[in-house]
């Protein structure tokens, strides 16, 4: 070997050897763990590899976070344009396995603070999938392909091959409610099964990623060095107490049968088993392949399962609540399969389910328990009484869960008041019920003077019953409830309390699903 060739020699290995030893590119560009989630630009392109996350907007004008999903082949082949969110911040349907439905709103990308001027709206055209039945996950078409979102500078988001270890660097990319993109940085950690009433997620991830909140759900988390998607946010405990654990926006951990609490922490759910559902850039419906198929969806027709039964203690002056499933439901199949377990991740297993049973009128009524804690029902459809099982046919299993609890008192009673913006002098009065465990109010109100709270006399039931034609009352009903989403008609109820010149009192107890009555709660109304 020549002087020449030696040196050629030398300095190839010396770049080869810089590479080995470059220290991997940190996208989180310095940003400590747990930090106040950043605020994003990216006028002078410094953040193009994430044009591709971005609000998306559906018909009922729901504020999500979703990613573009890289589904090129190894030879750049593309075909649809797709995008991943969180299917129970689109809706909060149970049960129901969604998939190929025509889809109306829009998804706006390159959604940074500095450069909405150039930002790029394409519309929703198909939701391919979507369930919140052990995973949390909505897979939307939209109606350009992948090719022109690339072309029009859209970057989207390669899938990881596997979720990181315990402990591992990752980031959340978030849009908050009526805000643009964010950055935030943590640590990636494994969390048991979870319940958010009434969905149960099986396999979960967690983290304490800063500024997670409405909006945000949906949004991708990415392992730090690599910039690939591992999972979506899907819920968090952030700004709930903890005796509101396992109803809606405050999900709870399972541990051995037992709800737990953790504050502050954000649940997520992994999304790398798709690499195995695209081919040639389209979504396969291929249950051998995609473990997305078949879909069991599950309808009910009698009001979902109550949430939580109390124990009555001997001697108890508690009601008494026979635990039993009590479950009229119909499939999409002609015949399902079920069985009962403390652990929701055994729904996966096909071990101990019932023979296939007949769908048409299907009724499960088995009893509950006796032991405390929280108790699964696993319902899977079949197309045959000799159909095998299949990974995705445990996967897409309905999970249930209902808690059985040792009576205690019923919690603090939850109103929101605040001044009326229209009449002058006058507070709306918002009770916000919580079953089982704010299941109804008694209350009564008047001049803080002259009302005795603890006296039991004319204290009304609430919702309250409808006034008589020539009675004039001081309190106006409002109109319906709060909220257009039907999940909401049993849960908040309103009155327009007018003060005088003198500070009103309302006095409020709650009462839960065993009729148990809280602490007494009293409100002053400062007059206007």
């Amino acid at each position: 070997m020549n002087i020449f060739q030696c040196c050629i020699s030398g300095l190839l290995l010396s770049g080869l050897c810089g590479l080995l030893n470059a220290a991997p590119r940190d996208f989180g560009e310095g940003q400590a763990n747990a930090a106040p989630a950043r605020l994003l630009t990216n006028a002078r392109h410094q953040h193009d590899h994430w044009t591709g996350v971005g609000r998306i907007r559906n018909q009922s004008q729901t504020l999500c976070t979703a990613s573009l999903l890289d589904t090129r082949d190894d030879k750049g082949q593309s075909g649809p344009a797709y995008v991943v969110t969180s299917s129970h911040c689109l809706h909060r349907l149970n049960g129901a396995v969604q998939k190929d439905l025509p889809m109306k709103g829009s998804i706006h990308f390159n959604y940074f603070d500095d450069t909405l001027e150039t930002i790029h709206t394409f519309p929703l055209k198909t939701l391919k999938w979507s369930s919140s039945q052990g995973v949390d996950l909505a897979i939307i078409e939209l109606q350009s392909p992948l090719a022109d979102l690339i072309t029009a500078g859209i970057q989207p988001l390669k899938l990881a091959e596997e979720v990181p270890a315990d402990g591992n660097d990752i980031l959340a990319l978030i849009a908050p409610e009526w805000d643009t993109l964010h950055l935030s940085a943590c640590t990636h950690q494994t969390s048991r099964e979870l319940v958010e009433q009434p969905f149960v997620w099986r396999v979960t991830m967690k983290n304490q990623c800063q500024g997670v909140g409405h909006g945000a759900f949906g949004g991708p988390l990415l392992d730090r060095a690599s910039n690939t998607l591992f999972g979506i946010l899907s819920t968090t405990t952030r700004g709930q107490p903890e005796e509101r654990k396992c109803q809606r926006d405050a999900p709870c951990e399972i541990n051995n049968g037992l709800p737990t609490w953790h504050a502050e922490t954000n649940y997520g759910s992994p999304v790398t088993f798709l690499n195995r559902c695209f081919v040639n850039g389209l979504l396969q419906a291929d249950s051998e392949e995609c473990d997305l198929y078949p879909a069991t969806s599950i309808t009910f027709n009698n009001p979902e399962p109550i949430q939580q039964y109390f124990v009555q203690t001997p001697g108890g002056k508690s009601k008494s609540i026979v635990p039993r499933w009590n479950l009229t439901f119909g499939t999409n199949t002609p015949y399902y399969r079920y069985k009962t377990t403390r652990r929701a991740i055994d729904c996966e297993n096909p071990a101990l389910y019932s023979s296939p049973i007949s769908a048409g009128n299907a009724y499960i009524n088995d009893p509950i328990g006796p032991q405390t804690g929280l108790h699964m029902l696993c319902i899977v459809g079949v197309e045959s009484a000799e159909q095998r099982v299949t990974n995705g046919m445990m996967r897409n299993a309905l999970t249930l869960a209902v808690e059985l609890a040792e009576p205690g008192p019923a919690r603090t009673p939850n109103l929101t008041i605040s001044l009326d913006k229209q009449t002058l002098g006058a507070y709306t009065v918002i009770w916000n019920l919580a079953p089982p465990f704010m299941n109804r109010y008694t209350y009564k109100y008047g001049p803080a003077a002259t009302t005795d709270c603890l006296r039991p006399a004319d204290y009304l039931s609430f919702p309250p019953p409808p006034a008589k034609e020539d009675q004039e009352e001081e309190v106006i009903d409002l109109v319906g409830p709060l909220n257009d989403h039907p999940a909401m008609a049993r849960e908040k109820y309103a009155r327009l309390i007018t003060t005088t010149d003198k500070p009103f009192k309302i006095c409020t107890y709650a009462y839960d699903q065993a009729d148990q009555p809280s602490t007494l709660r009293v409100d002053l109304l400062k007059p206007r």
